[in-house]
């Protein structure tokens, strides 16, 4: 039911991109208290984009899950543009996040919903 989505207008190769959602996946699990297994992810790019007026790198994170938290939002704002900067080089005051908490009813999986 965790959702993580990222845009960016930086040119990563497809096994940085794997990296990156392999280790984001991982952290929003932990971060969660969800298993992993529900846990999906999705690498958009290159997308253009500009923020600030200018189209140096740049990343949004749109980050949705079923009973999403401020602490935890709080938490991931922390941690996934940590993991951002190390692994695909973007700084963190070049990104933004758009976090969600989906209502059960509103979040379908396998014909049904939560």
């Amino acid at each position: 039911m965790p959702f993580l989505k990222i845009s960016t207008n930086k040119a990563i190769d497809i096994t940085a991109q794997t990296t990156f959602l392999k280790a984001a996946s991982a952290q929003i699990a932990e971060t969660l208290q969800k298993h992993e297994k529900f846990v999906m992810t999705q690498f958009d790019q290159p997308t253009p984009m500009t923020f600030g007026g200018t189209d140096e790198d740049v990343a949004f994170l749109e980050i949705k899950s079923i009973g999403l938290t401020n602490g935890q939002a709080g938490t991931l704002a922390k941690e996934i543009p940590t993991i951002i900067e190390n692994q695909l080089g973007i700084d963190a005051s070049r990104i933004y996040i758009e976090f969600s908490d989906a209502p059960r009813s509103f979040w379908g999986w396998n014909k049904g919903t939560f």
